[in-house]
């Protein structure tokens, strides 16, 4: 599996209970990483786009970098930002009202 071969989907953080983590290479909703306001999350996957995902902005390993490394962006935390990432995670997932089933339980 060659980076360059991946591509990437941003979604906001409510569409995470449509995803079928069978056809993306994270392996369960605790192992998304979140936007700093906790709002979006992306999800990457090689060859066929999954269904659940047609129609939405895809990006290569390059463009991904560069949004994920914009320190002007929703995704770019620094070290000092990091030392409360984890509780403002935590904070936010707990919030969060799902339409089914809370993939993020494992919090409580």
């Amino acid at each position: 599996m060659s980076k360059e071969n991946r591509k990437y989907v941003i979604i906001p953080l409510a569409e995470v209970e449509d995803v079928d983590f069978s056809q993306i290479q994270q392996d369960s909703p605790e192992t998304l990483r979140l936007s700093q306001e906790g709002n979006y999350t992306f999800v990457k996957f090689e060859g066929d786009t999954p269904s659940f995902l047609e129609g939405k902005t895809q990006y290569t390993h390059s463009e991904i970098r560069a949004i994920l490394t914009d320190t002007n962006g929703i995704w770019y935390v620094d070290d000092e930002e990091a030392k409360t990432w984890t509780e403002t995670v935590r904070d936010t997932i707990s919030n969060i009202s799902w339409k089914s089933l809370n993939p993020f339980n494992w919090f409580n």
